[in-house]
């Protein structure tokens, strides 16, 4: 005959009732409850060897995903430090190895970089594209994935995309000012002046308080000068 277990042990001895059912007087239940406890007490053991086990997989699936973690974080930091050559098919494995994980995420970030220094602008586009795709718009990455598009696009020279991209990043906050230049850029290189002038005008609306020597704000006042002198 199998040993007996808590969990096969369907039988409560009258006198092991009859304990918890003096407790439960003791602490002053109604009637009403004790006799609900009473009548039911085998379908309380299981709920409550239920929620044990609930907490108890809770818990280690808690330990699991913390190693899961843990463990990606050392891989991207490693896959960092491989050479030129080799970095990116370790950052494929880490993208692969720990798929859903922000070390997966960074992983396809830093590979998408590598396309772009590589002039290879349309597959740089995709792969920041596919991030976007796996993430929430209120994630942080999400804007600077969006930035990594819009500059992809264009330095692809795929313009109405690129401008698109930073129409959509100038609404993002703290964006506004990429989005905006890189709206006015497009513009520029269309040869859509007035445009290009409107919006460089929005840019310079976005310094606040005292900044004159601002190098950027310098930069922008002086292309304002020379697009107006323009015929």
């Amino acid at each position: 005959m199998a040993d007996e277990t808590p969990f096969n042990k369907l039988h409560v001895e009258p006198n092991e009732n009859g304990d918890l059912v003096g407790l439960l007087e003791q602490i002053n239940l109604p009637p009403k409850a004790i006799k609900f406890i009473r009548e039911n007490l085998k379908a309380i053991y299981a709920v409550l060897v239920l929620a044990v086990l609930v907490v108890l997989s809770w818990s280690a699936y808690d330990a699991y995903q913390q190693k899961k973690i843990n463990t990606s974080s050392s891989a991207l930091t490693n896959a960092l430090k491989e050479s030129v050559t080799a970095r990116p098919a370790a950052l494929e494995k880490v993208a692969s190895d720990f798929s859903g994980t922000s070390s997966a995420r960074w992983a396809r970030v830093e590979l998408a970089h590598m396309d772009m220094q590589k002039g290879d602008f349309k597959a740089a586009a995709e792969n920041y594209a596919a991030i976007r795709k796996s993430i929430k718009s209120t994630n942080p990455l999400f804007a600077l994935v969006s930035f990594g598009i819009a500059q992809a696009e264009e330095a692809g020279k795929d313009y109405d995309r690129a401008f698109d991209e930073y129409n959509a990043l100038s609404k993002i906050e703290g964006y506004q000012p990429e989005g905006l230049l890189g709206m006015a850029r497009i513009h520029e290189i269309k040869g859509e002046k007035e445009k290009a002038l409107s919006v460089y005008e929005q840019y310079m609306a976005t310094f606040v308080g005292d900044n004159r020597n601002d190098p950027e704000k310098a930069f922008i006042s002086e292309k304002i000068s020379r697009l107006k002198a323009m015929p």
